[in-house]
């Protein structure tokens, strides 16, 4: 027991010591640890972001250098003279960028699947609000085809029972801009 004590207070005389010395240094060595050699290494988000490798690719790609072909892009310059004020136009809007296909009682993925690669030539959306008010296709002989004549009678009733209007013009290049003005209104006053 004498032992005990005496190891005991021997402690007691040393516990000052080690505190004021040890803690200290241990502190300094927590501080180094954590922040310098923390910040100095490289994190994994950032790790990740600048070193990625390069992804293995089944198939090779090039940019286009025009989204549209020369008929549509003149056609754009029209619309955007006739409606400048009024409208903001987009080419080549995908379906599932003007639909809803979340619809409760149906199969998502079936209904997005039914209208992925569909595309309108044109949108215009007012720009007070941005708000969809019709989609535009420019029809060309390749609208002749059966297939075709199909498919745009298919995106016609899609785009009906969604409410967005679809104007359809055949020859847009024969029309004043008041011709075109009026097929427009004709077909969006129709839906509205």
């Amino acid at each position: 027991m004498e032992k005990f004590l005496a190891g005991l207070q021997g402690l007691t005389v040393a516990l000052p010591v080690i505190i004021f010395f040890f803690v200290p240094i241990a502190f300094f060595i927590f501080i180094y640890v954590v922040v310098i050699k923390g910040l100095s290494a490289p994190s994994r988000k950032r790790d990740l972001n600048l070193h990625t490798e390069k992804p293995r690719l089944s198939y090779k790609y090039r940019g286009k250098t025009h989204i549209m072909t020369q008929r549509e892009e003149k056609f754009f310059l029209l619309l955007n003279g006739i409606f400048r004020d009024k409208c903001y136009i987009i080419p080549q809007v995908h379906l599932s960028a003007l639909l809803e296909h979340r619809i409760k009682g149906q199969s998502w993925k079936g209904a997005f699947s039914h209208i992925n690669g569909k595309s309108v030539d044109y949108v215009l959306l007012r720009s007070r609000d941005l708000s969809v008010l019709c989609a535009v296709e420019l029809d060309d002989s390749t609208h002749n085809k059966a297939e075709r004549i199909k498919r745009d009678q298919e995106v016609g009733w899609i785009l009906g029972l969604a409410n967005i209007p679809l104007v359809r013009l055949r020859n847009p290049e024969n029309m004043s801009k008041q011709e075109i003005v009026d097929s427009f209104a004709k077909i969006i006053n129709k839906t509205n």
